[in-house]
C-alpha cells in the first residue's frame, strides 16, 4: 500500500505545474488602445470674417474753457448749455470800470510825457542855437540832449502802458474762437472772477472725431479694415481713420482710435460703438478647446490628433488663426481627444457656418 502512493505523488506535482504553466500562458496581451474616430474639415470651410467692434464717443479736438484774464466782476453770461454759435460770438462780459479807469490814467501820463517831451525838444533846438554862436558851452548843450532822450524813453514807457490798459479793456468781452457748442456755463453774474477763472466751456464744432478704445489684438485689424462705421442708438455714420496710438492703456488692455466723418455728424458727446469688418481670418469659438489651461484647436496630422495653441484665443469668443486654408480642424469627436491621439479621420465637405 506504501509504495503507490510514492509514485503517484510526483505525477501529482507535475500535473499542478502544467496547470500553473498553462494558466500563466493563456492570460491576454494588452493591447494599443483604438483609434478614435473623427471627422475633419478644410478651414477654409470653417473660418470666419466676424464684425469686430469698440466702445467710442463723439469728441472734439478742442474743448476750450474760455476763461477770465482779468479780476473782475462777471457782468453778463449771453450763451446757454447747448447753444450752437458762431465764431467771435460774444459768450462772456466783464465789468470794465476798473479797467477803463486804468486806460485813462496811462493815456493822461502819455499825454503828459509827450508835452515833456515838446518842451524839452524845443529847448534843445534852442541851445543848439546859441551853441553855434558860441552863447553857450558843450556841456549844457549835452545836458539838453539827455533830457530829451530821458523823456522820449519815459513816452514809450507810458505808450506801452497804454497798449496793456488797451488790452485789459478789450479783455473785458470773450468771444468764441470758432464755430462752437456751449457745453455748460461755469460761473456766474456778480461772481468775481479772476485770472484763469473759467467761465464757459466749448467744444469746436469744425473739429468733432470718434475717440475709440479698441482692444490691443484688435487695432491691426481696424488699421486694415475697409469700412468703418460709428453706430448710435438712431442712426450710423460712415467714418475715417485717423490714427491709433502707440501707447495701451495697461490696466484695461486697450489703445486709442481717433476717427473723423466722412458726411454727417452727430450730437458732440454722443456715444455708440464702432464697428468694422475683419480681414483677418478668426475660427468659431466652438472649435476653440482647452487643453492644459491653453486655448487652442485640434488638427488632423495624418492619422494622430495635434493641439495647436492660439495665444489670443478667449473662451466663447471667436479666435484670431494664421494657418494655411487647406489645414484639416478636427470637428466631430474633438472634445474628448488629447494631443497626439491616435484618429480615423474622415472627411466633411462643408460645415454650417454661424452669422457673425
Amino acid at each position: 500500500m506504501r509504495v503507490p502512493v510514492i509514485f503517484v505523488l510526483p505525477l501529482i506535482l507535475v500535473a499542478c505545474g502544467k496547470s500553473a504553466d498553462e494558466t500563466a500562458s493563456a492570460k491576454p496581451i494588452s493591447q494599443a488602445p483604438m483609434p478614435v474616430r473623427v471627422t475633419t474639415l478644410a478651414l477654409q470651410d470653417v473660418v470666419l470674417y466676424p464684425e469686430l467692434s469698440a466702445q467710442a464717443q463723439v469728441t472734439s479736438r478742442n474743448i476750450s474753457k474760455i476763461s477770465a484774464e482779468i479780476s473782475a466782476r462777471v457782468d453778463s453770461l449771453p450763451v446757454e448749455p447747448g447753444q450752437r454759435i458762431s465764431k467771435g460770438k460774444i459768450v462772456a462780459r466783464l465789468d470794465c470800470r476798473d479797467a477803463r479807469i486804468a486806460l485813462q490814467q496811462a493815456q493822461a501820463q502819455l499825454a503828459t510825457t509827450d508835452a515833456r517831451l515838446q518842451l524839452s525838444a524845443q529847448q534843445l533846438k534852442r541851445n543848439e542855437d546859441l551853441a553855434a554862436k558860441n552863447f553857450i558851452s558843450g556841456d549844457a548843450l549835452d545836458q539838453r540832449r539827455t533830457e530829451v532822450n530821458v523823456i522820449r524813453a519815459e513816452r514809450q514807457l507810458s505808450q506801452s502802458q497804454v497798449q496793456a490798459a488797451q488790452r485789459n479793456v478789450a479783455k473785458c468781452v470773450m468771444v468764441s474762437p470758432f464755430d462752437a457748442v456751449v457745453e455748460s456755463k461755469l460761473a456766474n453774474v456778480g461772481e468775481l472772477a479772476s485770472p484763469g477763472t473759467p467761465l464757459v466751456t466749448l467744444w469746436d464744432m469744425s473739429g468733432l472725431e470718434v475717440a475709440a478704445d479698441v482692444q490691443q489684438k484688435d487695432a491691426d485689424s481696424l488699421s486694415r479694415a475697409d469700412t468703418i462705421t460709428l453706430e448710435t442708438p438712431e442712426t450710423s455714420f460712415p467714418l475715417s481713420l485717423k490714427r491709433i496710438s502707440p501707447a495701451q492703456d495697461t490696466s484695461a488692455r486697450t489703445r486709442e482710435a481717433r476717427l473723423t466723418f466722412i458726411k454727417d455728424k452727430p450730437q458732440p458727446g454722443a456715444s455708440g460703438r464702432i464697428k468694422w469688418r475683419a480681414k483677418e481670418t478668426y475660427l468659431p469659438a466652438d472649435y476653440v478647446l482647452q487643453r492644459d489651461g491653453k486655448f487652442g484647436v485640434f488638427l488632423a496630422e495624418g492619422t494622430k490628433a495635434r493641439f495647436v495653441s492660439l495665444p489670443d484665443a478667449q473662451e466663447g469668443r471667436p479666435a484670431l488663426i494664421a494657418l494655411p486654408p487647406d489645414t484639416r480642424i478636427i470637428s466631430d469627436g474633438r472634445f474628448t481627444l488629447k494631443d497626439g491621439q491616435a484618429i480615423t479621420a474622415n472627411e466633411q465637405a462643408t460645415a454650417d457656418k454661424k452669422a457673425m
